[in-house]
């Protein structure tokens, strides 16, 4: 099959740069010229591959105290009431709370919630540097 295109062969390409002296190398310039991209020399043939990743963990380490927290869903015209206690870091409060509103407005369904700030960070592998 004939290539109808304008543009020549590989073989031609190679066959100029080492006319010119470059034996083989090709510089590829990405972004049509800009001042900001980089000449990247690479064999002729050879593959742009990127670097291996590195073997990498997510640990998990916790940044601050358990804290516990009441929410009532009990349903009401609206939806739920959504009526939330303060954070305390025992639970003990909360069931002062939860009798106290359940007094207050017979409200009879709460959810229990416990936050613990964690921050999640990645190092390498064991036995990677």
């Amino acid at each position: 099959m004939i290539d109808p295109g304008p543009t020549p062969h590989r073989e031609d390409f190679a066959r100029l740069m080492r006319s010119r002296g470059h034996d083989g190398m090709l510089l590829s310039r990405t972004s049509g010229g800009s001042d900001a991209a980089l000449n990247t020399p690479r064999s002729e043939g050879e593959h742009m591959t990127s670097p291996a990743p590195v073997p990498t963990r997510k640990e998990i380490q916790i940044t601050g105290i358990r804290r516990h927290v009441a929410e009532c869903v009990t349903s009401v015209k609206d939806g739920s009431c959504g009526a939330c206690s303060n954070t305390w870091d025992t639970a003990v409060h909360l069931d002062v709370w939860i009798r106290a509103h359940a007094d207050e407005y017979e409200h009879k369904r709460f959810v229990k919630r416990t936050e613990e700030p964690v921050n999640v960070y990645t190092k390498p592998a064991k036995g990677q540097p």
